[in-house]
């Protein structure tokens, strides 16, 4: 989730942060469906792909060029391109490594790793939700950024295509220091990088994918649709992708930029819609700055609930009080009152009392999450009894 630098109020930093804002149409209805289920279609397997996605994605990613690329890497030894792989290396050493060690011995003995993924208020944040659910073939998010373009490469010389990286590199060292982005850092700081989806393009690569496709699409009130102009539904892109060497494992990922609250979910009533189609599925939150603690968020939460066969989240997600009736949970890291920038709410009285019996939490090895300076950092992880 993307995080305000400066909140002149709780409130108006919920508002601010809650206004999350191919082939023939046979086939999009089609893929749509099966991959609801968490089943790619078949028709997926055989179709030929513009390589070109595959080609930028990895050029903002500083990885080498494979054999036929449509777009020059010679201007990838750049001092841009040797800092970013630094600032990665020492991200991956630090933290992603941890994380997935810790999937492997906690997170997978209580939830099943292979199963659909919805993330509310993920912003581009494949990198981390990639290391906890390695398998997911098929994952739906939801936040309030634009969802942006893609990069036309090609059209620019071997300078601007540095810079651009350059860019790149700025919208991703908060996510490199801290694990979340900042709203205010990716709106208004680094305007070459338009939207998510460069985002997206940089960790599907960086986390081993080939990027197949990139289409933008319109949640409208009768499903999703390609578009090639505004959206008039809920604007969103879907990228298809696979696992570098495996070729039958083709994925498929949904963003939709929405405003979340109440209001926004009256106003647009197919996106709770869609995310009831989804279906049972993991969940994810990472630093959601509280919203599902709030009334106004009520719409977006039941219907989380309602899918959820498994949740991984902090506390910045939804409090255990409405989760402890119907699923079972285990506690990780320690657990303190919200970081100053929200004041006192989110504070959960019955979660610090569960954290209280210390025979029932155990470590966490790496931080991820709003207390990235004093680690005092939780997860919490429920399953559906």
């Amino acid at each position: 989730m993307f995080k305000s630098v400066k909140l002149l109020g709780l409130f108006s930093s919920i508002a601010f942060l809650s206004s999350c804002g191919g082939g023939a149409a046979t086939k999009n209805e089609k893929k749509q469906s099966d991959s609801s289920k968490g089943v790619v279609a078949d028709s997926l397997l055989n179709k030929k792909w513009d390589r070109k996605y595959n080609d930028y994605s990895r050029f903002l990613a500083g990885l080498p060029a494979l054999p036929g690329a449509t777009i020059s890497f010679d201007d990838s030894s750049s001092s841009g391109f040797i800092s970013f792989k630094s600032n990665w290396e020492n991200m991956e050493k630090q933290r992603l490594v941890k994380m997935r060690e810790w999937a492997n011995t906690e997170l997978y003995t209580h939830i099943k790793r292979q199963d659909k993924l919805f993330y509310p208020f993920s912003g581009a944040d494949f990198l981390h939700a990639y290391q906890f659910f390695p398998d997911a073939k098929s994952s739906l998010y939801l936040a309030n950024e634009s969802v942006g373009v893609i990069p036309d490469l090609e059209k620019m010389t071997p300078a601007q295509r540095a810079n651009y990286h350059k860019q790149i590199e700025k919208a991703l060292m908060d996510i490199f220091k801290k694990s979340y982005f900042i709203t205010s850092h990716m709106m208004d700081d680094i305007p070459e990088v338009k939207g998510l989806i460069p985002i997206y393009m940089v960790f599907m690569a960086k986390t081993g994918h080939e990027v197949l496709n990139i289409e933008l699409i319109d949640l409208s009130k009768d499903g999703v649709i390609a578009r090639t102009g505004k959206a008039t539904g809920a604007e969103g892109v879907r990228i298809t992708y696979r696992p570098e060497g495996k070729t039958n494992d083709i994925r498929v990922l949904e963003y939709f930029n929405c405003d979340a609250t109440d209001k926004g979910m009256q106003n647009k009533p197919q996106v709770l819609a869609y995310v009831r189609k989804f279906g049972k599925c993991n969940v994810f939150f990472k630093a959601a700055s509280y919203l599902m603690h709030w009334d106004f968020f009520s719409e977006i939460r039941n219907a989380t609930i309602e899918v959820a066969d498994g949740i991984v989240e902090d506390d910045t997600g939804i409090p255990l009080k409405y989760l402890s009736k119907d699923f079972n949970y285990w506690l990780y890291g320690r657990y303190s009152k919200p970081v100053k920038d929200f004041g006192k709410g989110g504070y959960q009285p019955d979660l610090a009392k569960a954290y209280g019996d210390s025979t029932k939490v155990k470590s966490l090895p790496f931080s991820l999450g709003y207390h990235w300076q004093d680690h005092n950092q939780n997860y919490m992880v429920y399953k559906r009894k």
